[in-house]
């Protein structure tokens, strides 16, 4: 601070005096471009304003700081981080943790350890307080880097406190490891100390245990481990000892809180008497009062006393609200859920709130309980809205979109029970929509060809004034180095905003707007069915859930013996992924599929489906198999296909939206066959022949062997209405998934970058469909890359295909699609064709179900088509008026 600003803030004049002062300092310091002055004390000003309480004040002139320290020559780079720390600290101090994050990511890295430290601790608490553990974990791992064996043990301990803390938010197996660990690190340094921190003691102890209680929680385990129980209560009971020994209440608190939360699984009744315990001491801790009253609702439900649970319930809801005693019919509403802290506790509540009421209504066979379940629901959904438009990192939104898929289907069951159609396909819908819909909505300025010239233009931009400062002067160079670190820095920030494994700017902020069971019109011949299975309930085998759309009506049904349709797909995927070898894979094939069939299709839905066009609409495992290839008479051993025309559709409000896409590819046919491969991969010597014989139906261009790179197909992809691809693929790639050119390899998300105007893309290549399921994301396949890129109908793989078998399906599917054949019969007619010319080993699914038709099922006639009926029409229409001239001149002679 200079001495000027120093005496013009210790005079005894009043605030608005000083105002004037320092404002006509400050614009002496600009008139005569002594910026390094003003930086430093607009740095300083900021500060004091901060004591006073002044926020406007503050930011401004932090921002004053900033704006000054970037003009000045030399240039000092660390003076302007300096003035970036503050103002995320202030930042962070007014609760406005976006604008923190933006500010901290611009102060870092600095020379000087300890600011790194700083900062990237108050990184780590503004994701914290978005409730993003993974951003969190990210930022406390980088503090190590920066703290000394020998003389930060303090900070090594709380680091790793923090570390275990945030890893313990992601709630999963993998990283409860990492909670232990970090919490046992921490333990050798405090017992290594000369004068060891008995709070120290208690905050790892207490953490081992909670980390003890989630393992041998129903949320962590398939069944209840009252091994990891016991140790739990073994660390509570020691934590308890050492908070007593400080005397430190709010810890006796926490620890009552927690030991009645273990005993709910052992003795309801030792759990309410830890739970009053905590409530006779909370006054010393009035932040846990909601949570003791979830505690007391848990055990409630436990007894299987809903009412008394519910009550608890929504006096633990409404603490977060600020509200003491709630009526009866109060409610949270949107603003509010929108403002509160702590947003996953409150779903949490909520589910179990809504499996209360659903099981107080099975009990009861209360129909009302179904309704104030569903109503509950109403609350979730609108807090899932909020907190998947937040701030939060792509993988913490997939584990809240876990969590919402498990509401959902909490909620379906309440549907089913109640018979609740509506209310049932908006949530099958919704839960799919989420995981697609989000994708499709990214607006034209976030396309990722605008990122890439973007990224481009920062670039020649930094390279452009580095070129200007060789052999300037001293002085110039410092100009120009200010402007080189405002494009890095900003490069830096564009960079950070792209860097998860899933780009942000595939992400719309946007919930989508989910079809209603009105707006649904089948035709006469047509059947949808929409099946949904949750990844898990609490680790338990989910329950499972079909509905059925017809002209007819719609009906919802529930999937019985889950367990066993689980294995039976397993081992119909082991089976389909080669041929029949013996007559006993025959028979295993034919029962298993059955098996399949009789639980996804009840009796009387399986009998509506014979001579039907049928929409399937899967979900979790049943995107894994063949619909087609499911055998519903073991007598006769018919297949499904020939009976009905199938194909599927990953949600009906997606379809609906990706078939308002505008599309105006201007040629028909892109077909694509390597044929041979830089790398190790089998050439497929058959792949030109199924590419070859549709360009002879649709005109186009063909590229193979060298000419089937890459780069060569990322150019040519908007073009062409119809992509065809003949190649090796693989969607369960444990890496990233990838599709096969001559010179390289596509991952799924250079793909996701592309934009295609496909109304049809054929993947006849290996497992293109089938990839790992991920928790709150679904199958991750190239088939759904395909359809963020832009494509109206796919057909990929579910397993490795047969090359030569694939040619002749899709051989047989192109020309059925040119004489006019939707894309859905043309693909059945194929495989019927190909069912039928085919014995034995030959006629296995193996070799015919591979392909599945995703997406608008309508028709695609080659351009050349239209062209040639356009003339035959116009031939006709001039014929006619011919005769009609002729007639009438004939006439006018006879009279």
């Amino acid at each position: 601070m200079s001495p000027a600003l120093d005496s013009i803030l210790s005079s005894k004049e009043n605030d608005s005096i000083k105002q004037l002062r320092y404002t006509q300092l400050f614009e002496s310091y600009k008139r005569q471009n002594n910026y390094t002055q003003l930086g430093a004390d607009a740095h300083e000003l900021a500060k004091w304003h901060y004591k006073k309480k002044s926020k406007e004040n503050t930011i401004y002139y932090t921002q004053l700081a900033i704006d000054a320290k970037k003009k000045v020559i030399p240039f000092d780079k660390e003076s302007l981080k300096n003035s970036y720390i503050n103002l995320g600290y202030f930042y962070y101090k007014y609760e406005n943790y976006k604008d923190a994050i933006e500010a901290f990511k611009k102060a870092v890295p600095f020379k000087k350890k300890s600011l790194n430290v700083r900062a990237y601790n108050y990184l780590a608490n503004c994701y914290h307080k978005f409730q993003d553990p993974y951003n969190s974990v990210e930022n406390r791992l980088k503090v190590f880097q920066y703290l000394d064996p020998a003389k930060d043990q303090q900070k090594i301990i709380n680091n790793h406190i923090n570390v275990a803390f945030s890893y313990r938010n992601i709630g999963q197996v993998e990283t409860g490891k990492k909670v232990i660990r970090h919490l046992l690190l921490a333990d050798s340094i405090v017992k290594n100390m000369d004068k060891p921190s008995v709070e120290d003691e208690y905050i790892i102890t207490s953490n081992l245990a909670v980390q003890h209680h989630d393992n041998g929680h129903i949320e962590y385990t398939k069944n209840i481990s009252k091994e990891n129980l016991k140790k739990a209560i073994f660390y509570y009971n020691k934590a308890l000892l050492l908070a007593k020994k400080i005397k430190n209440k709010k810890y006796e608190c926490s620890t009552y809180y927690n030991l009645g939360l273990t005993y709910i699984y052992l003795d309801t009744d030792i759990a309410k008497s830890y739970f009053d315990k905590a409530l006779s001491l909370v006054n010393h801790k009035p932040t846990l009062l909601k949570s003791i009253y979830f505690g007391y609702g848990k055990n409630a439900y436990k007894e299987k006393q809903y009412d008394q649970a519910i009550k608890y319930y929504e006096r633990s809801i409404a603490g977060f609200f600020n509200i003491v005693n709630p009526t009866i019919d109060w409610q949270t509403n949107e603003e509010q859920l929108a403002k509160v802290d702590q947003k996953l506790f409150i779903l949490e509540i909520l589910k179990i709130k809504i499996n209360t009421y659903l099981d107080k209504g099975i009990a009861a066979n209360d129909q009302k309980s179904f309704l104030l379940a569903l109503k509950t629901l109403e609350i979730a959904d609108k807090l899932i809205e909020i907190m998947l438009t937040s701030e939060a990192s792509y993988k913490t939104k997939l584990k809240w979109r876990d969590l919402a898929s498990e509401i959902y289907i909490i909620g379906l069951e309440a549907c089913y029970q109640g018979n609740l159609l509506d209310k049932a396909f908006y949530l099958m819908e919704k839960n799919k929509a989420l995981l697609l819909m989000q994708d499709l909505n990214r607006t034209k300025k976030e396309l990722p060809e605008k990122v890439l010239e973007k990224e481009l233009a920062f670039k020649n931009s930094i390279s452009s004034l580095e070129t200007k400062k060789q052999g300037l002067s001293d002085q110039k160079q410092d100009s120009l180095s200010i402007l080189v670190f405002d494009k890095k820095e900003e490069l830096k920030r564009f960079h950070d905003s792209i860097s998860e494994f899933h780009p942000e700017y595939f992400l719309s902020k946007e919930i989508p707007k989910v079809l209603s069971l009105s707006q649904i019109k089948p035709k006469k011949d047509e059947v949808i069915i929409q099946y949904t299975m949750a990844e898990r309930i609490g680790y338990t085998t989910p329950y499972g859930y079909g509905m059925v759309i017809s002209d007819k009506g719609t009906k919802i049904f529930k999937l019985k013996k889950i367990k066993e349709l689980i294995e039976d797909i397993k081992t119909l995927r082991r089976l389909l992924n080669q041929p029949f070898k013996t007559s006993e894979d025959i028979t295993t094939y034919k029962q298993t599929s059955n098996n399949i069939y009789k639980t996804l299709f009840p009796k009387e839905i399986g009998a509506s489906l014979q001579g039907k066009k049928v929409t399937i609409i899967p979900d979790h495992m049943l995107g894994m198999i063949p619909f087609e290839a499911l055998i519903t008479d073991i007598d006769k051993s018919t297949y499904l296909i020939e009976e009905s025309e199938i194909n599927y559709a990953f949600s009906l409000t997606f379809q609906e939206k990706n078939k308002s896409i505008k599309r105006a590819a201007n040629q028909d046919f892109l077909g694509i066959a390597p044929v041979n491969f830089d790398n190790e991969l089998t050439p497929l010597k058959n792949s030109t022949k199924e590419i070859a014989y549709a360009n002879d139906l649709y005109d186009g261009s063909l590229l193979i062997d060298q000419e089937a790179t890459k780069e060569n197909f990322v150019k040519r992809i908007k073009d062409y209405k119809i992509l065809h691809l003949a190649t090796h693929a693989d969607a369960s790639d444990s890496i990233t998934p990838w599709i096969a050119f001559r010179n390289s390899k596509l991952t799924d998300l250079e793909l996701n970058s592309l934009q295609s105007q496909a109304e049809l893309v054929v993947l006849s290549a290996c497992n293109t469909s089938l990839g790992k399921i991920s928790r709150g994301e679904g199958i991750l396949s190239l088939a759904r890359g395909f359809f963020k890129s832009g494509a109206n109908t796919v057909i990929p793989s579910l397993w490795s295909t047969n090359d030569k078998a694939t040619a002749n399906i899709t051989s047989d599917f192109y020309k059925n699609l040119s004489e006019g054949q939707t894309k859905s019969a043309a693909l059945r007619t194929a495989k019927l064709n190909y069912l039928n010319n085919n014995t034995d080993a030959e006629a296995s699914p193996h070799y015919w179900a591979s392909l599945v038709l995703i997406g608008d099922s309508g028709t695609l006639l080659p351009q050349t088509n239209n062209l040639l009926y356009l003339w035959i029409g116009l031939g006709l229409v001039f014929l006619i008026l011919i005769v009609y001239l002729f007639k009438t001149q004939k006439k006018k002679s006879i009279l």
